[in-house]
């Protein structure tokens, strides 16, 4: 099973917070699902899940006029399922 680099998928999760800002919540879901699917190794269903929930919080970022704290921690909750599903 391929390690994922951390930071990286940090990095990533960041800039989907800041695409659906800008209005385009699902930019970086299909880099995310693609890449993840290979980390998980054939569990992906946990996976995919954490995935469509964090997909519906993108959708409802590009539905606010500014991102607050809330926003950074939630999405926070969304890496730590991620990395707990994977086992990281």
């Amino acid at each position: 099973m391929e390690k994922p680099n951390v930071e990286i998928l940090e990095a990533v999760l960041r800039e989907g917070l800041y695409w659906a800002y800008l209005g385009r919540p699902k930019e970086v879901m299909p880099f995310l699902r693609g890449k993840l699917k290979v980390i998980a190794n054939g569990s992906f269903e946990v996976v995919d899940e954490v995935l469509r929930e964090l997909e519906q919080f993108y959708e409802e970022v590009s539905r606010m006029d500014r991102i607050t704290q809330k926003e950074f921690r939630r999405l926070r909750i969304y890496r730590d399922m991620l990395f707990n599903a994977l086992g990281v």
